[in-house]
């Protein structure tokens, strides 16, 4: 008997054979709008969201990746290819932090394909945009292959895109972004390539993107190990022995201080992201419900489901605590959902671990928020389709279950659109908002986004051609793309006189006088949003006057 849609939910990926409601090319073309629809809303929106912290040192980065392109396309004998070997011209993977390369890959290109019209940030951000936006579509079209239910995918996608502070990272010329766009592509790439060897190089390259992408990348192998032992899978066997070696060799090939000693070169970049704790300069801080946490003083195990909980609209949240719980009750028959828990589970248990770095919030856990919005669509599919209910009460199940799709959607959009462009700065409804947040202490602010166009257009008003502003542990490379747009005028290290000092609202950043200031001062400007303080502009003569008292 030809088994149907809800044995298809129910059952997952080993029940669908000859069930489907829509074809291959239907699934394609609607996969392909939604990357398109996705492209349009982001750099739609790009404009509207300010430059946050570690784009300007990105966009730097990859100007020194476009200077080596121009020169090879100058001088292609052996001596380019010394130079672009040479550590001190790549400014990745074995210098600095360790990051790699990938983001300022994808900016350098971006950069150089945008349209012209585009602002120079979202010239910098096409990059990244393009990336996540296709991310989108092979997650649409992965779950509309695996479960044939247009509500599951279309719930997924629109989950994902509805949560604000993915949403905000979406954009950004950064490196989670990307991160988190090739962890769906891999994602996506894995099942083909359990049941058809042709798919293995698709698998290993998305997978070696990943490891290009960021450290965390290299963890992206553990939930597909895991799943494959879980369900003795020999496809999915042959694709990590066969995918993990090319992905390796992906990584080597886009790191050239790697092309002439890879195995010294791998030791160095490892040694860099896993010996932080030594390194003041990156070993940042965090305020989490009003304590400070760093490398010494680890974060408390349970933080990544608190920022899970904290960061996501409730609706939407309890949705995927339905997914959660009925992939797990239907393990042995839905490998499909199983896979997308593990991908969810590996950085949830990575980031609760005492060796994770604890600061950025939600930041380095953003890959697991797109797998939560994966688990949502699976939640909403349970509801949509149980072949265990009769006739007359899957019909009532499924019309509240569409309600309960329309009411999440609606009120996680709402937010989106209400915290627009502080979407850093979302907190949901369970902790009483930015408002409620705030009085818990966490950080209302983090990533400098509250240095947006209003308040720039504030310190150009207010400060003379021969006066300045001092900024309290502002990203220095941000200042220079500022000034180089003309949205700044003159840097702190320029020449002129000192008019106002800017802070924004994030204790762990703060300095003494920082705190001196916020305690005692009132500011000159404030941004603000909801009533809560993001970013405060003082004159400097309240600043001496603080720095001096907290000495």
């Amino acid at each position: 008997m030809r088994p149907s849609r809800s044995d298809a939910v129910e059952g997952g990926h080993a029940k669908l054979a000859g069930v489907s409601t829509q074809s291959r090319s239907r699934d394609f073309f609607l996969a392909t709008a939604v990357a398109l629809g996705c492209a349009l809303l982001l750099v739609a929106t790009s404009p509207g969201l300010p430059i946050v912290w570690d784009e300007g040192d990105t966009i730097f980065r990859a100007d020194e990746i476009a200077r080596l392109a121009e020169l090879s396309g100058v001088d292609r004998h052996p001596p380019f290819l010394d130079a672009i070997r040479a550590e001190a011209n790549w400014p990745y993977t074995t210098r600095r932090e360790g990051h790699p390369p990938l983001s300022g890959i994808l900016v350098a290109l971006g950069s150089r394909l945008s349209p012209e019209w585009f602002g120079p940030l979202t010239a910098a951000r096409f990059g990244p945009i393009v990336l996540f936006s296709l991310a989108v579509g092979a997650m649409f079209h992965r779950l509309q292959r695996e479960y044939k239910v247009l509500g599951v995918s279309a719930m997924a996608v629109g989950a994902l895109l509805t949560m604000p502070r993915l949403f905000a990272h979406a954009h950004f010329a950064t490196l989670d972004g990307p991160l988190t766009a090739c962890w769906i592509l891999v994602w996506a790439a894995f099942a083909p390539a359990c049941r058809d060897w042709r798919w293995i190089p698709c698998f290993g390259l998305t997978l070696g993107l990943t490891l290009s992408a960021k450290f965390t990348g290299w963890l992206a192998p553990l939930p597909f190990i895991v799943w494959t032992i879980l369900y003795r899978d020999r496809g999915g066997l042959w694709a990590l022995i066969a995918g993990v070696p090319l992905a390796i060799c992906v990584f080597v090939v886009l790191n050239p201080p790697l092309w002439d000693h890879p195995l010294a070169g791998l030791q160095a970049f490892f040694d860099l992201n896993l010996h932080r704790a030594g390194r003041p300069e990156l070993n940042i801080s965090t305020q989490f419900f009003s304590r400070m946490y760093n490398l010494d003083h680890p974060l408390p195990w349970y933080n990544t489901l608190v920022w899970t909980a904290i960061t996501i609209t409730p609706v939407i949240l309890y949705i995927g605590c339905i997914g959660i719980g009925r992939t797990l009750q239907h393990r042995r028959n839905d490998p499909a959902a199983v896979l997308v828990l593990c991908q969810w589970a590996t950085l949830v248990i990575a980031r609760a671990l005492p060796i994770a770095p604890p600061h950025d919030a939600e930041r380095l856990i953003l890959p697991s928020f797109a797998f939560y919005a994966a688990l949502i669509g699976i939640g909403i599919g349970r509801a949509l389709y149980r072949r265990t209910l009769l006739l007359p009460d899957k019909i009532v199940a499924q019309g509240w279950a569409k309600v309960a799709m329309a009411i999440a959607l609606a009120a996680a959009t709402f937010d989106s659109i209400s915290y627009y462009p502080h979407n850093l700065s979302y907190y949901g409804r369970l902790i009483g908002g930015l408002r409620g947040a705030a009085a818990l202490g966490m950080e209302p602010t983090y990533y400098w986004d509250a240095l947006d166009r209003e308040a720039l257009e504030w310190l150009s008003n207010h400060t003379a051609e021969n006066e300045k502003a001092a900024f309290g542990a502002a990203p220095p490379k941000n200042l220079e793309l500022l000034k180089r747009w003309g949205l700044l005028g003159r840097l702190p290290s320029d020449p002129g006189r000192f008019r106002w000092y800017v802070i924004q609202r994030r204790p762990s950043a703060w300095q003494p006088w920082d705190r001196w200031l916020i305690d005692r001062e009132t500011p000159i400007f404030q941004r603000s949003f909801a009533g809560v303080p993001l970013l405060d502009i003082y004159s400097y003569e309240q600043y001496e006057r603080a720095k001096a008292a907290a000495q």
